[in-house]
């Protein structure tokens, strides 16, 4: 063949390759969900039922997952998985599953007194999910579990997995490092919180100003007026440069 022959069907070849791949991304695609994991916090919920105690280990973290595709996509599971780094056995790991869905605006009623919260925080239990195509879906979760016993370890890792479409295998969604030290363990017990940050994809730390001592150029010497253009300054923002006799 000649090239000028050629070249058209290699064209045309390359053509209609990218139209079968849109094709299959646009209609017959499994579903691949883009999700994101806010900061975990953690407490801890000393029970006792007659000569019975254990503890409620609690773990509530906000998700979002996008649904990139063309096909509704079903969210089937939640899990959170502890891994236990300095245990002498490789492998160890325990599940933690989603208990509920809470209601963002009324996180901050939740505290040490679980029983009180629960009616005005938790929006429902927690149940499979549909996501349409091109579309976000932006959830409050709550993992919780039994623990027999205090659970002291220095090391954790915890990490959110998500099952898509009733799939055999789960999806890792983010990472935290958590610890247990024995005193945390006692401030959890009495009703403190802790909170952790994603080990991965968290902006990272910055200098709030450059130079540290920025401020002290961008006041001014002179003492500030009386009255502002609309309304008198308050008594306590009059002493402004304050008084070298202070």
């Amino acid at each position: 063949m000649t090239l000028p022959v050629v070249l058209p069907m290699v064209f045309s070849f390359v053509a209609l390759c990218i139209s079968c791949v849109a094709l299959w991304k646009g209609h017959f695609a499994r579903f691949s969900p883009l999700a994101l994991a806010g900061n975990l916090r953690h407490r801890v919920y000393p029970i006792r039922s007659g000569a019975k105690r254990w503890y409620i280990t609690s773990f509530d973290i906000p998700v979002t997952i996008t649904n990139p595709g063309a096909r509704p996509g079903f969210v089937t599971g939640l899990r959170l998985r502890l891994h236990y780094p300095e245990l002498p056995f490789p492998g160890n790991h325990e599940f933690i599953a989603a208990k509920w869905e809470l209601k963002p605006d009324q996180l901050n009623r939740i505290d040490k007194n679980r029983f009180e919260w629960i009616d005005e925080v938790v929006a429902a239990d927690w149940s499979p999910f549909v996501i349409l195509p091109k579309t976000t879906a932006t959830k409050h979760i709550l993992f919780e579990a039994n623990w027999g016993e205090p659970v002291i370890q220095k090391r954790i890792v915890a990490t959110l997995e998500l099952q898509a479409d009733w799939r055999n295998k789960w999806l890792t969604l983010t990472e935290w490092k958590l610890a247990l030290l024995p005193k945390l363990w006692v401030d959890l017990a009495n009703g403190s919180c802790m909170a952790y940050v994603p080990d991965q994809g968290h902006s990272q730390h910055w200098s709030e100003c450059s130079p540290p001592d920025l401020h002290k150029y961008t006041g001014t010497k002179a003492t500030l007026p009386a009255e502002g253009l609309v309304m008198a300054a308050e008594p306590s923002y009059l002493d402004y440069p304050q008084s070298k006799e202070d």
